[in-house]
C-alpha cells in the first residue's frame, strides 16, 4: 500500500469539490420530471396519438398545455394527470391477469433472444 500526503489546503479544496459534487447529485435525485415541457409532437410520440387527436384533447380541455408563438406545450405532470383522470378503475381479477398476459410477453421476448443467440 502507498501512503499519499497532500498539503492542509489542497485537502480542504478537494474535500470542498467533493461535497459540492455530493450535494449536485443530490439535488439531481430531487428533481421532479413532472416540471419538464414538451411540444405535440413529443406528446404524440409519448401518448402514441395522431396530432389531430391531441388537438381535440386540447379543444375539449382535457390536457393543460401553453401556447408560445404558435407552438403548443405541455408538461410531464399535466400528460400524468390527464392519465389518472382517465384512469379506469378495474377488478383484481382483471390486474391478475393482465399480469399474467405480461409475464408471458417478457418469457416470450427472452426466448427469442436467446433462440438468436
Amino acid at each position: 500500500m502507498k501512503i499519499i500526503t497532500i498539503e492542509e489546503e489542497a485537502w480542504k479544496q478537494l474535500n470542498s469539490r467533493i461535497n459540492a459534487i455530493a450535494e449536485y447529485l443530490k439535488r439531481l435525485d430531487n428533481t421532479s420530471y413532472d416540471d419538464l415541457w414538451l411540444n405535440n409532437h413529443e406528446v404524440c410520440q409519448y401518448l402514441h396519438i395522431s396530432e389531430k387527436t391531441l388537438w381535440r384533447m386540447r379543444t375539449k380541455g382535457e390536457i393543460a398545455y401553453s401556447k408560445i408563438y404558435g407552438q403548443y406545450f405541455y408538461t410531464i405532470g399535466a400528460i400524468k394527470d390527464m392519465l389518472n383522470a382517465n384512469a379506469i378503475q378495474s377488478s383484481n381479477e382483471y390486474v391478475e391477469e393482465l399480469m399474467a398476459k405480461g409475464k408471458s410477453y417478457i418469457e416470450k421476448g427472452r426466448k427469442l433472444k436467446a433462440d438468436k443467440r
